[in-house]
């Protein structure tokens, strides 16, 4: 009986569905997954590069799934992921391992991001020690040393103080991955570090009960991951206190936030790949997926392209670790309750609060923030959505690289767009995108559009109203000197 015959149908449906779309996109000359189409932006096409973390993942639901042949494709896709680890004490890169397997060794003048990810120590050294705790059987016996070695060298390699605790996604994979690694090589100080992070990450959470990476569709599936591997994987009975009362607090906003009928999580996001989780792979629609079946997850349809698909490889990972979902989270999940205001303060120094307006057709998300988030291309401060009369989902979000004092109330939204504190008076820019826009009435601030009928009051006039090659439609106001503010009220939907 394979591992993945026990379990649950959904979960069973996640990890049979998440292999067998990487069957396709693996290359056996290299041992690992080739880019798939519509995944990384700053690629031109697919199969251009190897994926390395993402190749971890498809080796774990290789070995979840057992048919024949995959456990020898796994042994090979773990050692081309091994074999592209960097040995290199002293480097701020040392256990890290390649973002693509084509790009070179990091040089002296390296760019973190760009010439090297540091954060693949955690992806990787996570998913290699669930194999070795979880999956190992079968395996090579000098396989399963080359993986312990290699989580060793990623624990060590890590410079201190590089994740802090509010960097939530990483510091939860970071404290699990010391703590196990510790346990195992009988490092108590190891173990003692890790310890120490979490506790840090819990206090923070327990401000507000909220992570500062908030509301991201991307990032709450690695949260989840993690803290699945907390409450279910740690030999820390902390840890594993700590992850069941966290993992349900992030269910329960993530209800509050969540719209069953557009099948989208609200706005405002720190940090999101996309405006519709049905239109690319944000890695929460995964754990929805596994705990309460496909066809309420917000997930694309995996038969046709779709953006950031290379999420979908963690599927096998979410599957065999599953979900504890609170039952009026999960209600919340299934079935949209009704018109609601949703209000959640983020954090106080900076001061950051994030407000939401759900109704039946439409939902609006807003967030104040004086200080704003360092990912600007991922950051979301203000978002709108609607069901459109032909069954799609449209949208509007306002993009300005300065601070953003927002607040959504009862089928409105109000935005203070200020200044740049170094760089000046900074433009704004409304996108929307919807079928049969008016571009008069955009540039009017007049919103009579299918589906929506809405009002837009700014400060600032209209510099000029441009559609993009993608049908996003770009409204740029002029910048002024001074605080510049919007109201958009809808007036129907």
């Amino acid at each position: 009986m394979t591992a993945l015959a026990s379990l649950d149908p959904a979960p069973a449906d996640l990890a049979t569905t998440a292999v067998a779309w990487g069957d396709q996109w693996w290359d056996p000359d290299a041992g690992l997954l080739w880019n798939p189409d519509d995944a990384f932006e700053e690629l031109p096409a697919g199969r251009s590069v190897h994926l390395v973390p993402q190749s971890a993942w498809y080796a774990a639901g290789l070995l979840l799934r057992g048919s024949e042949g995959d456990l020898a494709r796994a042994s090979s896709v773990l050692t081309a992921v091994l074999d592209t680890q960097y040995d290199a004490p002293g480097e701020v890169w040392d256990g890290t391992f390649a973002r693509f397997q084509e790009w070179p060794v990091p040089s002296s003048d390296a760019t973190i991001w760009v010439d090297y990810d540091p954060n693949w120590r955690q992806f990787i050294g996570t998913t290699f020690s669930l194999v070795l705790s979880d999956l190992a059987e079968g395996l090579d016996d000098a396989l399963l040393a080359r993986m312990e070695a290699a989580v060793r060298r990623a624990v060590d390699g890590e410079p201190e103080g590089r994740v802090p605790a509010w960097y939530s996604n990483i510091a939860l994979m970071k404290s699990w991955l010391e703590i196990e690694h510790g346990t195992r090589a009988d490092r108590p100080d190891v173990v003692a570090a890790g310890e120490a992070l979490a506790e840090e990450v819990v206090r923070l959470f327990d401000r507000h009960g909220a992570f500062d990476e908030f509301n991201s569709p991307t990032y709450y599936g690695i949260d989840l991951f993690a803290l699945r591997l907390w409450r279910t994987r740690s030999s820390s009975a902390r840890l594993r206190s700590w992850g069941a009362r966290l993992e349900d607090a992030l269910w329960e906003d993530v209800a509050r936030f969540h719209h069953a009928g557009l099948r989208n999580l609200a706005g405002p996001w720190s940090r999101s790949y996309g405006m519709d989780m049905c239109a690319y792979a944000g890695a929460l629609g995964l754990w929805v997926w596994g705990a309460l079946g496909r066809d309420l997850a917000p997930f694309p349809d995996v038969a046709r392209p779709f953006g950031h698909s290379h999420d979908l490889f963690m599927g096998g990972v979410a599957a065999l670790l599953g979900a504890d979902i609170p039952a009026g989270a999960a209600a919340e999940l299934e079935a949209f309750s009704g018109p609601r205001l949703v209000r959640r303060v983020i954090s106080d120094e900076p001061p950051r609060v994030a407000t939401a307006w759900l109704e039946a057709t439409a939902m609006l998300g807003a967030e104040s923030s004086g200080d704003g988030w360092s990912a600007w291309g991922q950051y979301h401060p203000v978002t709108g959505h609607w069901r459109a009369p032909d069954g799609s989902l449209a949208w509007f979000r306002l993009r300005h690289r300065a601070p953003v004092l927002a607040e959504a109330g009862e089928r409105s939204l109000t935005a203070t767009c200020h200044p740049h504190p170094r760089h000046g008076p900074q433009p704004v820019v409304i996108e929307v995108l919807g079928p049969g826009l008016d571009l008069d009435g955009l540039r009017a601030g007049r919103w009579s559009v299918p589906g929506l009928l809405a009002e837009v009051v700014a400060d600032a006039p209209v510099a000029d109203v441009t559609v993009g090659a993608d049908g996003v439609v770009a409204v740029r106001y002029e910048p002024v000197d001074g605080p510049a503010r919007w109201r958009i009220q809808l007036l129907g939907t």
